[in-house]
């Protein structure tokens, strides 16, 4: 959190009030009616959309197995090792097609 600066944007699911001021929180509208308003809806699709892609990073940064077990003794360590497996997701193909396609051009 200490991180956040004003006009950053936070996406989750919940989360308290610990953000900083200026700091945005995405979270999907909570469906309090049957259906949802049209705002509502177009909300949930700006949201829902770069979401897919943060969950697809998170699932390939778990496939590296040096996540599966940390020694007791390194577990000092292990958020270092989390950072270097999301570099090294960042070294591999592109999750998201038209990145991919921006690239070879």
């Amino acid at each position: 959190m200490s991180k956040l600066v004003p006009g950053d944007s936070v996406m989750a699911d919940k989360i308290g009030d610990i953000l900083p001021p200026g700091v945005t929180l995405n979270i999907p509208p909570f469906k309090t009616t049957p259906q949802m308003t049209p705002e509502q809806i177009e909300a949930t699709l700006s949201i829902a959309a770069p979401r897919v892609h943060v969950e697809r990073a998170i699932r390939t940064i778990k496939t590296f197995q040096i996540l599966d077990f940390i020694p007791g003794k390194m577990i000092s360590f292990a958020s270092k090792i989390f950072q270097v497996c999301g570099a090294l997701t960042n070294f591999r193909n592109p999750l998201i097609r038209e990145v991919g396609e921006k690239m070879l051009t």
